[in-house]
């Protein structure tokens, strides 16, 4: 993520940890095709297409371990097209409230900006209460690409209605120093699966990222391996 365009959707990455940890123990796979890739409300390839995908491991004591990859725009990550994420934790459940830590490694093969590699710790707790499941997560890194200290919060629901599900996302990104621009995120989408293949439409939105505030309609097809 560049600064000025700063970057699981991770944004789909993070907010899959807690679902590879509640998984069997085994190894798993993960492909998606996405319009956009948006990353806590900012496209990370000039909203150009991407390919997706990893490969995890859970263990069943709540242990997991995986890596994830997607293109990114060269623009943003000066000499690097991929972005290569390093993840490991555990997530559990007590009386219903689950539980995921964790410490996530982005790596920009070829950058020549090494701030661009960063690291981030997490952790996360859910509630899934039938008619609705809401999630909050909490993330720190030390040095935010070549930011300083740097903290993300995450909140979010999904509702299942029939066949699909309706989710809604708020994120907060807060810099410790002035060497970043503090701004808010949220998205709204829906989901289902067909055939074997996830689908899934969202619309992201940001508000104060200097220069402008962006939005995004994203269209995704994922195949779980």
């Amino acid at each position: 993520m560049k600064l000025k365009k700063l970057s699981i959707t991770c944004g789909l990455v993070l907010a899959g940890l807690s679902s590879v940890a509640s998984a069997e123990s085994g190894f798993s796979g993960n492909v998606a095709l996405t319009s956009d890739y948006i990353f806590r409300g900012l496209t990370q390839n000039d909203g150009d297409a991407a390919i997706q995908g990893g490969f995890d491991y859970a263990h069943d004591s709540g242990f997991y371990a995986g890596v994830w990859a997607s293109n990114v725009s060269e623009a943003s990550y000066t000499d690097s097209s991929m972005e290569l994420d390093l993840y490991l934790g555990w997530g559990g459940d007590f009386n219903g409230v689950s539980v995921d830590v964790g410490v996530l490694h982005y790596e920009y093969p070829g950058t020549s900006v090494d701030a661009n590699n960063t690291d981030e710790y997490h952790v996360g707790v859910g509630y899934d209460f039938g008619a609705a499941a809401v999630s909050a997560t909490y993330n720190y890194s030390p040095d935010f690409y070549g930011a300083d200290e740097a903290t993300y919060l995450d909140l979010g629901i999904e509702v299942p209605v029939g066949p699909v599900t309706i989710a809604a996302h708020y994120g907060m990104t807060d810099y410790d120093a002035a060497s970043g621009d503090d701004y808010d995120d949220w998205s709204v989408g829906v989901s289902t699966e067909y055939g074997g293949f996830g689908f899934d439409l969202s619309y992201y939105e940001t508000d104060g990222v200097s220069g402008g505030d962006d939005d995004a309609l994203v269209f995704t097809i994922s195949k779980s391996l």
